[in-house]
């Protein structure tokens, strides 16, 4: 049996070179393919369908985690497995008051507009950009969009979140997981919203055991 493909989808107005720091190691689980992503998300579907063989694993990061949904969505696509890293959720209370919902996002708001000073911070885009998240939101953030998502996708998922992820608070990514029992998750302490950027090696712990258990029968 030949090597799966590793298709990598990458978030909102980055590009392909966000994967350049854990490449190495997934190429030694099959090959690694990271098609470059306009912001428009339906444009960026297609693209991404396209380099997208069945078979493959998807693993995508925010806003190519919910293009990745879409796709494993398709049910004429077999796609052998789905790694949502810092993927969008919609809002949750994850076993939380309201009041202490909303006071921990406010939170987390501060924190974010700190994190647009780092040098972390994500590329600002030209036009399109406000286009592209919002068309990202309507898909990522309506709670019934967004299960008919989860519900039609079929193949294992695991969900790699930081608890330091400002963009996407880790208690929205944990009351996904909670309406999905059959999904695995692995919790990082630290990366914010890029982990596989800024500690590419913690996130390769955290997905690499995943990935192996569906290419370990691959012939590389």
């Amino acid at each position: 049996m030949a090597a799966p493909n590793l298709v990598c989808l990458h978030g909102l107005g980055r590009s392909s070179s966000d994967w350049d720091g854990v490449r190495p190691d997934l190429q030694k689980l099959g090959r690694v393919v990271t098609p470059d992503l306009p912001r428009d998300i339906d444009r960026a579907e297609r693209i991404a369908a396209a380099a997208t063989p069945n078979g493959a694993i998807l693993v995508g990061h925010s806003f190519g985690a919910i293009i990745a949904l879409r796709l494993a969505a398709d049910s004429d696509r077999a796609i052998k497995g789905l790694v949502l890293s810092s993927s969008f959720f919609p809002p949750a209370l994850n076993g939380r008051s309201v009041g202490a919902t909303l006071a921990d996002y406010a939170a987390h708001r501060v924190e974010f507009v700190r994190g647009l000073k780092d040098a972390d911070r994500p590329p600002r885009g030209g036009r399109g950009g406000i286009t592209g998240l919002g068309s990202l939101l309507r898909v990522g953030v309506r709670r019934t969009r967004f299960r008919a998502m989860t519900d039609a996708a079929k193949a294992p998922v695991l969900v790699v979140h930081a608890r330091d992820d400002h963009y996407v608070p880790v208690d929205f990514a944990m009351g996904a997981v909670a309406r999905r029992p059959a999904w695995e998750v692995a919790v990082l302490v630290g990366g914010g919203h890029y982990p596989h950027v800024r500690y590419p090696a913690q996130w390769l712990a955290a997905v690499n055991p995943w990935l192996q258990g569906r290419t370990s029968g691959s012939r590389l």
